[in-house]
C-alpha cells in the first residue's frame, strides 16, 4: 500500500459498513490492472474510486463521467501503470463494458510506503463516501421509474 493510493480499500470497508443492498457489488480491485475479472456482465453502473493526480490541491475530488470521455484519446486517470481508461477499453472489447461509469478521483497528498491516509484525503472520506452513495441512489431511483 502506498497510503493515499490505497483510498479505495479504506472505501470499501467503510462502504461495507454502511450498504447491505443485494444488488450492489462492492468491490476492492486494489491495484489489479484487470477490474473486468472482477465485475459482472450488464451492470447498470460502475463506480470507480481511485487516487487521481491532476496538480490540485491534495484532497481535491473529481467526478469525472465516462459516459462522456472519449476513451480512445484519454488519458490514463489512475497512477497505476494500466489505467482505469485501459481497463474500460478492455471491456468495451469484450462487450462487458457497463451502461454507465462513474469515477470519483481524489488528488493524493502522499504516496509513499504505509497504510494510513494523510490528513487531506483521510479529511474527506467521508464526502467521498456521500458521492458513491448518491450514484447508487440515482441508479436505484431510475431503476424504479422504468
Amino acid at each position: 500500500m502506498l497510503k493515499d493510493e490505497g483510498i479505495g480499500v479504506h472505501l470499501v470497508q467503510k462502504l461495507a459498513e454502511v450498504t447491505n443492498d443485494s444488488n450492489i457489488n462492492i468491490v476492492d480491485a486494489g491495484t489489479c490492472p484487470d477490474f473486468l475479472s472482477l465485475v459482472e456482465d450488464n451492470l447498470d453502473k460502475l463506480i470507480i474510486v481511485d487516487a487521481v493526480r491532476n496538480g490540485d490541491t491534495p484532497g481535491t475530488i473529481y467526478r469525472f463521467d465516462f459516459d462522456v470521455v472519449d476513451l480512445e484519446g484519454a488519458p490514463p486517470f489512475s497512477i497505476h501503470d494500466v489505467g482505469v481508461v485501459d481497463s474500460l477499453r478492455t471491456m468495451a472489447l469484450f462487450n462487458k463494458q457497463p451502461k454507465s461509469t462513474i469515477v470519483i478521483g481524489i488528488e493524493p497528498e502522499t504516496i509513499d510506503f504505509g497504510l494510513e491516509l494523510s490528513p487531506a484525503v483521510k479529511e474527506k472520506l467521508p464526502k467521498i463516501i456521500d458521492l458513491v452513495l448518491k450514484e447508487i441512489e440515482e441508479t436505484t431511483a431510475m431503476e424504479v421509474d422504468k
